[in-house]
């Protein structure tokens, strides 16, 4: 609708003259932390990640304890029936080395022949052997597996863990030193010791066997893959003084592989639709990036830099010169490596799994919201990039419930950046003027701590809901129309409440989403628009901002007066707040309190066609329209 017609009453009270208006601008929120206190040391971050990773103790003494106890007492319980049978039954005088004495058996251990020595390493050679082939055959063919299911990463993973190569090479060592003492027996050299020392580490071996392979079943278990991939990436691309010693562009390329990695798994658990593993993936990249935030203020300078491999990659290789360029300057290449690899999963699972395109969007979301907190405005212009990216893709493929849930978490993002109650104004960093990745630019001279500039983006994400609101509308999608009247409408409630100098613009923006609705065929959007308008009019009326409710009315002026009615009614009859089906929302769209649904006679009154019903209406104490049916229940 045109806003040329408005009032110029239309300025907002000040913030002394409504309730819960926003504290002088200037000064901090009491639920702002100190940025020190919120920056993650990532040492302490990326060791207790490892240490979690760690295997406990206990899932190797307790096994190894239970086998190697088992076999002792079985080993006893022999003996001791052994001992009972040649006591009961003695052999005759003359095959007394028939018979069993515990003495007898302490020098068959500690006093071996040469024949007994040789028997004993040769069959030892070949278990230890065994249990070799056994440990590396189950081991590489279950690893095999898990590289072709996940990503081919999982082998590297594997061979490198510190503990798995401790007891390979323990069995591999155990091997040799048998073989050697094998070697060794001949005329004049029994090695008594070694062939007990060669029985103990069999022993051990074999009781080691049920551990390792429990290890390595819980090595590749998809979460553990995935944390152990996502803590080697961020090893990389933190400030970590472990990792000190590698190249920059090493790191990069840890950095850039941990996120291929995951995304690659993601990928095949869409594909075959396995949709746990695909949301563990894509929480992990979340997670990366904003623990990568935390402490992206710590890396060198030169890690902002795109190395030619880097650009050669399919995320970059694209983009022009100015763009890489852009990035560079803006330090955020691997925010948008990350959200890359967002995009290439929202498309996939807008035709295989859609729930996931809505976990995408909550993740980019909290993404920026974490960018926000940090204040580094050119993360936040990233997110709100490919926000609109998913919601064009969705409204290509008519997904009407996609792009409803998209737009929930994108009219968050929106609040809080209006809100900002987490950001520390000294923390911001500011654009660059001139933008071929972002969606914003930054005056230029602007002053660290001035928080409009972090305001002016919930301006930006409202318009662009109202730019969207119009394409879709265009393509048949009328109910994603209504939806973004209903979002930008509670970001101008919270504008207002914020008491934000862009609260003029941003209720002008949202007069303006059914701009490419007025048709004489699209009397049911225009309702469901109009219903968000009169309701945001009640926040103003309620919190005394009269002029602005009156800029409401006066783009409502040349509505039918029984459509207007209609609305009223409506307005006033709904009595509950939930919606009758399952709602990621929460509430229902056109849901008003008792304290908004007194507004409503007055409101209607401004319309001479209505004002002798409404002021019937207040004269009555009724909220809706006089005569009007009563709904009791919030049902169709």
């Amino acid at each position: 609708m045109s806003t040329g017609s408005k009032p110029s009453t239309g300025s907002k009270p000040s913030a002394g003259s409504k309730p819960g208006a926003a504290k002088p601008r200037g000064s901090q929120p009491s639920a702002a932390l100190d940025s020190e206190s919120t920056r993650v040391d990532p040492v302490t971050l990326i060791r207790s990640r490892e240490k979690e990773l760690r295997q406990p103790l206990k899932d190797w003494i307790l096994p190894f304890a239970f086998v190697g106890t088992a076999a002792a007492l079985i080993f006893a319980v022999s003996i001791l029936f052994d001992s009972v049978a040649s006591y009961v039954s003695p052999p005759p005088p003359g095959e007394m080395d028939q018979g069993f004495t515990l003495g007898g058996l302490w020098r068959a251990l500690t006093n071996q022949d040469l024949e007994q020595a040789r028997n004993t390493l040769g069959n030892l050679g070949e278990v230890m052997a065994a249990v070799l082939g056994l440990a590396l055959t189950v081991s590489s063919i279950i690893v095999q597996l898990a590289a072709t299911r996940f990503t081919p990463i999982v082998t590297s993973l594997f061979f490198r863990a510190r503990t798995n190569l401790l007891v390979l090479g323990f069995f591999v060592v155990c091997n040799a030193y048998v073989l050697w003492v094998n070697f060794a027996i001949g005329e004049g050299s029994v090695p008594r010791v070694g062939v007990v020392l060669s029985m103990l580490l069999l022993t051990t071996s074999l009781c080691l066997l049920f551990p390792y392979f429990a290890y390595v079943f819980n090595f590749l278990e998809p979460d553990s893959i995935i944390s152990r991939i996502t803590t080697d990436g961020l090893a990389s691309s933190t400030p970590y003084r472990g990792r000190g010693r590698r190249s920059i562009s090493a790191r990069q390329h840890g950095a850039t592989q941990a996120v291929e990695h995951l995304a690659n798994i993601g990928l095949n658990a869409v594909q075959q639709k396995d949709k746990n593993i695909a949301s563990s993936t894509t929480n992990a990249l979340c997670n990366f990036a904003i623990y990568y935030g935390d402490t992206k203020a710590g890396m060198v300078q030169s890690w902002s830099a795109i190395p030619d491999w880097n650009r050669q990659s399919p995320d970059f290789v694209s983009l022009s010169d100015e763009a890489i360029e852009d990035l560079r300057g803006r330090g955020t290449w691997l925010e948008w490596k990350i959200l890359r690899q967002y995009q290439m999963l929202f498309g996939e699972g807008l035709e295989r799994m859609k729930d996931l395109c809505y976990l995408i969007a909550i993740n980019t979301r909290r993404l920026g919201e974490a960018a926000s907190r940090h204040g580094d405005l050119p993360a936040l212009d990233l997110t709100i990039k490919f926000f609109n990216t998913y919601l064009r893709a969705t409204i290509n493929a008519n997904d009407t419930r996609t792009c409803y849930n998209i737009l929930h978490q994108y009219r968050q993002l929106g609040g809080f950046v209006i809100e900002h109650r987490d950001t520390d104004p000294n923390d911001l960093i500011l654009d660059q003027p001139v933008s071929m990745t972002s969606t914003l630019t930054v005056s230029l001279g602007a002053p660290a701590g001035d928080l409009s500039e972090l305001e002016k983006r919930g301006l930006e994400i409202a318009r662009y809901m109202r730019y969207y609101s119009g394409i879709a509308f265009g393509r048949g999608m009328a109910f994603v129309t209504e939806v973004i009247a209903h979002d930008v409408g509670a970001l101008c409630a919270k504008a207002f409440h914020a008491d934000i100098p862009f609260h003029d613009e941003l209720l002008a923006t949202f007069l303006r989403v059914d701009d490419s609705a007025e048709s004489s065929t699209s009397d049911t959007t225009l309702k469901g628009v109009r219903r968000a308008q009169v309701k945001l009019a009640t926040t103003y009326m309620m919190n005394g901002a009269e002029p602005l409710a009156r800029r409401i009315q006066a783009d409502m002026k040349n509505e039918p007066a029984e459509r207007l009615r209609s609305i009223w009614g409506e307005l006033a009859a709904l009595r509950t707040r939930e919606f009758w089906e399952v709602n990621d929302r929460g509430s229902n769209f056109d849901y008003l309190t008792d304290e908004q649904k007194s507004q409503l006679p007055i409101f209607f009154s401004w319309f001479p066609a209505l004002n002798r019903e409404a002021i019937e209406a207040a004269r009555k104490g009724l909220f809706g329209p006089p005569g009007a049916a009563v709904v009791s229940v919030n049902a169709p």
